[in-house]
């Protein structure tokens, strides 16, 4: 077979063959991430479950890469609840990614509880457990290997497939500190280190480690309808096997409409292959309309795949009902910090107060 055959052959195949090795390369594999990390708070930390006075659906969307046919595809939804007889937040949190022309599908499904601590009249405590279920599917019928184009006859490399799908349990703990003006969390995620290979190899999926924070820079409140003005900045830095990652940037809400910009990547501290470790420019903008947020973000892609891959779009839209007004005078957790029905409100004296709550 003439070589530009054989390379016509291996040109479909180029991103089905690195997604899949991509996935089950145990010094390769790292997680899904969000670029609005914070609307989608369950998955950032179990910390942030039960986070309003009340309940909230949070939904997103992200399609990574559109400019590569199936590239990465990624749905969560989650439900939590505050529950204030008992000082605690439950949650639960639903994620399926789908990759590749063979449907490699990643489905996560979690339950997460926390509990509140007030240390002080202005800081709070909130410390957080996950249990979680993780099933990973392939359609070995959709799969084409090179010996099979360029032979006659079935692939050796079928030989190697133990698995179609494997599943999984796992755990997950967290802690969220904060007060008005600052946050800081650390989420550590794979506590099992699970099994995950579908060539039965003992691959593992990697301890994740990731640090959260920002602070309120600047806040203006109307008298009777709460926060109306802010710019505050917020950070995520995430490590898993030898690969880091940060996410850091400014928000700016005008209610209703809030912006953001931030930048992934490590340029100055952390290199990848010896190429630079820079990522994206994320650009972030959003709609209040009374208990509705919905955000859209667009990732501008500044690593090497600029060209290939179209940056990634991602959609979110957060509902919270049947909050507890009692719980709102003067203040409220801060689950997600670039929209005011999340950010802490601060009383006419800047002085953050909240009710005593008890555990019965």
């Amino acid at each position: 077979m003439e070589r530009k055959q054989l390379f016509d052959i291996w040109k479909p195949l180029r991103w089905m063959l690195l997604l899949f090795l991509t996935i089950t390369d145990p010094a390769k594999g790292q997680d899904l991430h969000f670029s609005q990390f914070y609307a989608a708070p369950l998955y950032l930390s179990p910390s942030l479950a039960g986070a309003t006075d009340g309940a909230r659906l949070a939904m997103t969307y992200r399609n990574q890469w559109p400019g590569i046919t199936k590239a990465f595809s990624t749905s969560a939804v989650s439900f939590d609840n505050f529950f204030a007889p008992f000082n605690s937040g439950i949650g639960i949190q639903l994620i399926q990614d789908r990759a590749g022309s063979a449907n490699l599908t990643f489905t996560h499904a979690a339950l997460q509880y926390s509990y509140n601590v007030r240390l002080t009249d202005e800081w709070q405590f909130v410390p957080g457990i996950q249990v979680a279920y993780g099933s990973r599917a392939l359609d070995f019928s959709k799969l084409i290997f090179g010996d099979e184009q360029i032979g006659s006859g079935a692939s050796g490399s079928w030989d190697r497939l133990a698995n179609e799908s494997t599943e999984f349990t796992d755990f997950a703990a967290s802690g969220l500190i904060y007060s008005p003006y600052f946050w800081a969390g650390l989420t550590i995620d794979h506590l099992a280190e699970p099994e995950h290979s579908f060539l039965g190899e003992g691959v593992q999926l990697n301890r994740k480690y990731v640090l959260f924070g920002g602070a309120n820079i600047w806040t203006e409140k109307r008298k009777r309808f709460g926060l109306d003005r802010s710019f505050s900045t917020s950070f995520r830095f995430q490590h898993q096997n030898s690969y880091n990652q940060l996410d850091a940037g400014f928000y700016w809400l005008n209610s209703p409409i809030e912006l953001g910009i931030w930048y992934r990547g490590l340029p100055i501290f952390s290199k990848v292959d010896s190429r630079i470790n820079h990522d994206a420019v994320i650009l972030l903008m959003s709609y209040k309309y009374g208990p509705f947020r919905v955000g859209y973000s667009y990732d501008i892609t500044v690593s090497n795949l600029a060209l290939q891959s179209a940056g990634a779009h991602e959609l979110s839209l957060i509902f919270e009902f049947n909050q507890q007004a009692q719980l709102r005078i003067g203040g409220r957790r801060p689950a997600v910090p670039c929209s005011d029905s999340a950010n802490p409100l601060i009383n006419e004296n800047k002085k953050y107060s909240r009710p005593s709550r008890r555990i019965f």
